[in-house]
């Protein structure tokens, strides 16, 4: 087991808040940009979801788990993405009273897809769970080192919601991966489960994608996906900028940790232990 990679002043802190995202808030709330929005919210959206699948794949396996320090850990983490798909159901249920409504369907179909891939292949879940958790980690990653890129552009509805998530994500980004380390450990299906998610988060996004536009009339609008995929794919894209840290996972000795980004987090955490961050207008206790 590698947990001693992580960073020394490493803990993992759950931390309940409710954000002010309401039917008010703005309809494209990323740089007041359609295509922006809409790919958030399609990603966004798969959280609640998700994030509970990531929970039971976790859980299948913890009796296996001998070391005290991640039996804690697991904990935490189940404790954190709970308050997460929270946080993203709420908005999912924002987008359906603004007329979205495509992403509870989609959320019902992609709930029962896991549930069944829970209960068919448990172990291959757990694999599928540090691939999506890399993901996560990586986009974490982003929101902290670029804010410029990918918090700044963000309405003030939703700014804390992003800082709060993606700081929770680099703290608890090795746990699922260290429980399959502990109870798995084969390189192949890891390797095999990170292909398979590569291919179906894309698909997944833009066909969760699609509706949202066609909704607004812009999803044959050719400026829409002229000014919307650079964002993707552009130099500083969301999907390329992070490219070498994506091919870490298919080293044989990878580990999370090998990106230390916890520093990143620290003034994230401080405000949030003072009650600064929970005293912003967009921000309440839960």
């Amino acid at each position: 087991m590698t947990t001693h990679l992580a960073p020394k002043d490493h803990v993992i802190q759950p931390r309940p808040a409710k954000f002010n995202i309401t039917e008010k808030s703005p309809r494209y709330w990323f740089d007041n940009d359609p295509f922006r929005t809409h790919f958030f919210n399609a990603f966004l959206t798969t959280f609640p979801p998700g994030e509970t699948f990531f929970v039971r794949s976790v859980l299948d396996f913890r009796h296996l788990v001998t070391d005290d320090d991640l039996q804690q850990q697991i904990s935490d983490f189940c404790s954190q993405e709970g308050n997460h798909a929270h946080a993203h159901d709420l908005h999912a249920d924002i987008l359906g009273v603004q007329g979205y409504s495509s992403i509870a369907r989609d959320n019902r179909f992609l709930d029962w897809g896991l549930h069944q891939l829970n209960r068919w292949m448990p172990k291959f879940s757990l694999a599928i769970t540090i691939a999506i958790e890399h993901f996560t980690a990586i986009l974490a990653h982003q929101v902290y080192s670029a804010p410029e890129l990918f918090i700044e552009p963000a309405h003030e509805d939703f700014k804390p919601m992003f800082q709060w998530h993606a700081a929770e994500e680099i703290e608890h980004k090795a746990v699922a991966y260290d429980v399959y380390q502990a109870v798995d450990g084969h390189y192949g299906k890891r390797i095999t489960a990170m292909v398979l998610t590569t291919i179906g988060i894309l698909m997944i996004m833009f066909v969760r994608l699609f509706p949202l536009l066609r909704k607004d009339g812009l999803l044959w609008n050719w400026s829409t996906w002229k000014n919307g995929m650079p964002f993707l794919v552009g130099k500083n894209g969301l999907l390329r900028r992070p490219l070498h840290h994506y091919f870490q996972f298919y080293k044989r000795d990878f580990h999370p940790w090998e990106v230390d980004d916890y520093y990143m987090i620290q003034e994230f955490r401080e405000q949030y232990d003072s009650g600064e961050f929970l005293s912003d207008e967009s921000i309440q206790t839960a």
